[in-house]
């Protein structure tokens, strides 16, 4: 009788947690680059491949992605660079990794927020090379 009541109210309160953080991400507004309004700061093309630098933000936080696409199933690796000068300094940003796309598909190869203000400078590249070759690069130079 006693582990049937607890079976009970755990299988209630289980339930109760996956309703209530189901309401929980419904209800809050999203912070992923990829979910909130871009804007293409660069775009190249090579065979299949497609390379875009997206830009998200303006008042001084600026969010950089690097999406690569195909139009043909495709294997490689890519590269997203950034290189960022002005009076407080100079940082730099190297990501890398493989991607895997089906025909028509797309994903976000690399990510970086940065703050950006007056006098400072930075330039971004995304660059993708497929496994047979083919290399796509998009390059973007950024001021406030």
């Amino acid at each position: 009788m006693l582990s049937r009541t607890i079976r009970k109210i755990s299988t209630q309160f289980a339930s109760a947690a996956v309703i209530s953080l189901s309401a929980f991400f419904t209800l809050q507004p999203s912070s992923f680059a990829e979910d909130q309004d871009m804007s293409v700061v660069a775009h190249a093309s090579a065979g299949p491949l497609e390379c875009e630098i997206r830009k998200t933000g303006n008042d001084g936080s600026v969010q950089l992605t690097g999406v690569v696409s195909s139009t043909a199933e495709v294997a490689g690796d890519f590269r997203f660079l950034l290189t960022k000068s002005g009076p407080s300094g100079t940082s730099n940003v190297n990501q890398g990794n493989s991607f895997n796309l089906a025909a028509g598909a797309q994903t976000h190869v690399g990510h970086v927020t940065i703050n950006l203000r007056h006098d400072d400078h930075a330039v971004v590249e995304l660059s993708a090379t497929s496994n047979d070759g083919v290399v796509c690069r998009a390059t973007a130079a950024l001021e406030l």
